[in-house]
């Protein structure tokens, strides 16, 4: 009996070995959680239809304990609205800055979150809690109102967006900063629809096209002979780093990197696009149109979850989970 308490101290940490915590936002609002990637909860929505609106959350990211969840949109001055959400659980949700209108992508890096806000402005927040207006790109030779964020990632001391602008989306443009205080920004760039960073290097991707920077700034076409071989078959291609390499993918073909030099064109599709990849833990996680959810331990064989209704945009894990 006088080693029951040892045996009881075992148990009991056992059972407090944290869940994986898993958080998705999309349209209407909707916030979904799992601790497994395979069986989702809807934690919260705003409304049952969304569309491209206010309610519509568009990214997310997890830093200094907490998720950050950011969006909105809107046609009129009555209904526009941008977002910021913090939660710690995926559960419960405060909104801790709102804008005039669209807030997306967010990126959190060196203990920073930078957003992409309104008029062509950055926001950043040490806490995701008290925001402050950064740097704006210059609208140099298109309308003021004519620009919009896309995608967004960190890496080697940089903070890199993309998006598009001019009247007809004419332009794509690319920002880097260090600290959403001061940018540098381009807007000469071809039509690029998907971008991550890995191996030392950001990549980002069109359709036909691939280029790939140190530092945000400067982009070298990767060689023709590839972009030709490259993702152009199917749908607008994304681009994803898995920890160990990177997968790109249109829907239809999928190409596979180590390094991002040399490329590797696989036998397998993938049927949703991916938000989230860890190859050393085997989680890949993605979502698709019609409210469906993607797992895989490998990238290549998925498993469904049919959630229905509003499609999940972006999917965040809490490091270490």
């Amino acid at each position: 009996m006088k080693f029951l308490p040892a045996l009881l101290f075992v148990f009991f940490a056992a059972d407090c070995v944290a869940a994986d915590l898993i958080v998705g936002v999309g349209y209407g609002g909707r916030r979904v959680v799992s601790t497994d990637g395979k069986k989702w909860d809807i934690s919260a929505e705003w409304i049952e239809k969304g569309a491209d609106d206010s309610y519509n959350l568009m990214g997310i990211t997890w830093g200094q304990g907490k998720f950050v969840a950011v969006g909105g949109g809107g046609w009129t001055k009555d209904t526009q609205a941008g977002h910021i959400l913090v939660s710690t659980d995926g559960r419960e949700w405060r909104e801790t800055h709102k804008e005039p209108f669209r807030v997306n992508p967010v990126v959190f890096g060196n203990g920073l979150f930078v957003v992409g806000g309104p008029e062509r402005t950055l926001l950043f927040s040490r806490d995701g809690e008290v925001w402050q207006k950064g740097a704006q790109a210059a609208a140099d030779g298109f309308p003021g109102w004519a620009m919009w964020f896309r995608h967004g990632v960190y890496g080697n001391g940089a903070f890199v967006f993309m998006g598009e602008c001019g009247a007809k989306k004419e332009y794509y443009w690319c920002i880097s900063t260090k600290d959403g205080a001061a940018l540098k920004f381009r807007h000469d760039l071809p039509q690029m629809s998907g971008l991550a960073f890995g191996a030392g290097k950001f990549i980002s991707v069109g359709k036909g096209v691939m280029m790939t920077s140190t530092d945000g700034d400067t982009w070298t076409k990767v060689d023709a002979t590839l972009a030709v071989a490259g993702p152009t078959k199917g749908g607008s291609p994304w681009i994803v780093w898995t920890g160990q390499g990177f997968i790109c993918s249109d829907g239809k073909v999928t190409l596979t990197s180590a390094d991002g030099a040399q490329w590797k064109t696989e036998n397998y599709t993938i049927p949703c696009r991916i938000s989230y990849a860890d190859a050393k833990a085997g989680r890949y996680l993605g979502s698709s149109w019609g409210g469906n959810l993607w797992y895989s331990h490998d990238g290549k064989k998925w498993e469904k979850t049919a959630l229905g209704g509003n499609a999940i945009n972006m999917i965040s894990v809490k490091p270490g989970s």
